[in-house]
């Protein structure tokens, strides 16, 4: 068991870190997978030669960090009722940025966890100075947790929310829903918008649905207890997606949608859901 492919969640002390590490090892229990914490201390290159003076102390950000990490497996003792006894539970402190930590253990995990402060862009610090890095880099998908999310948590009954826009992205994105959607015995609801700027409404909305169906093609028989919801509807795609939002527990979207150019740090419709959404988004990478 403990040969599988580890969740990674990213540990700061802050309360998005806590609901990120709360929901972390709810999921690592649902896939009986080993849960890693891991806190950065981000050293700068240019310090490391001051080490042990007094312009740099890196004992004091190593306790910082020791602490941060204690709390954090505070809070995976009190699940332990939910987490199977052979999940195995490590922390880690690492001198590197959180970006470069979490990026380097992306190889070798199924998913890395990240908390998102605030529901005010500009208080959204964590998921600012590493999200955005970090999907540009990462090689699994990575879920962002809002830290409303550790006060009001989206009812355990809703479904998973998922977007579909016939991209590669889209389609890895619709491939993992279907599975969390599985795993948490709910249902799906999978989104598609069209704009008349596609053409005539009658086309494209038919385009659209088609689209949707297209995309879901093949899930459906593989998940047949998944009972999905299709939404095909006129208007921007991240409005709609955060309207449906509020019915659900989880997002799923690709990292770039149709259009979207290789290399690109993140999609604007998956930006714009992660800045504004209440509820924890899975974003999935186009690799």
């Amino acid at each position: 068991m403990t040969a599988r492919r580890p969740v990674v969640v990213g540990v700061d002390g802050s309360a998005a870190s806590l609901a990120a590490i709360r929901w972390a090892a709810e999921l690592a229990a649902r896939r009986a997978a080993p849960l890693h914490l891991v806190h950065a201390i981000g050293v700068p290159v240019h310090s490391l030669p001051l080490i042990g003076s007094l312009l740099f102390d890196i004992s004091t950000y190593r306790k910082i960090g020791e602490a941060a990490l204690g709390q954090g497996r505070s809070i995976v003792s009190e699940l332990d009722e939910f987490l199977p006894a052979d999940v195995e539970v490590r922390t880690f402190l690492d001198l590197s940025s959180p970006v470069a930590a979490l990026a380097a253990r992306s190889a070798a995990a199924q998913l890395i966890v990240i908390g998102a402060r605030g529901l005010d862009p500009l208080e959204r610090v964590l998921f600012g100075s590493v999200g955005v890095g970090l999907m540009k880099h990462a090689d699994c998908p990575v879920a962002v947790i809002p830290a409303l999310a550790e006060k009001m948590p989206p009812p355990s009954h809703v479904p998973v929310l998922v977007g579909v826009d016939g991209s590669r992205c889209s389609a890895r994105a619709v491939e993992i829903a279907f599975d969390e959607a599985a795993s948490r015995k709910v249902g799906l609801v999978a989104v598609t918008t069209w704009s008349n700027r596609n053409g005539a409404p009658d086309t494209a909305q038919n385009r659209a649905e088609v689209l949707l169906e297209e995309g879901l093609a093949g899930f459906t028989d593989k998940y047949p207890d998944v009972c999905v919801d299709r939404v095909v509807v006129e208007g921007r795609p991240a409005q709609r997606l955060l309207d449906a939002s509020r019915h659900a527990q989880l997002v799923v979207l690709g990292s770039r949608g149709r259009g979207g150019v290789a290399g690109a740090t993140l999609g604007s419709v998956s930006q714009a859901v992660l800045q504004a959404s209440r509820i924890p988004v899975l974003i999935t990478p186009c690799r």
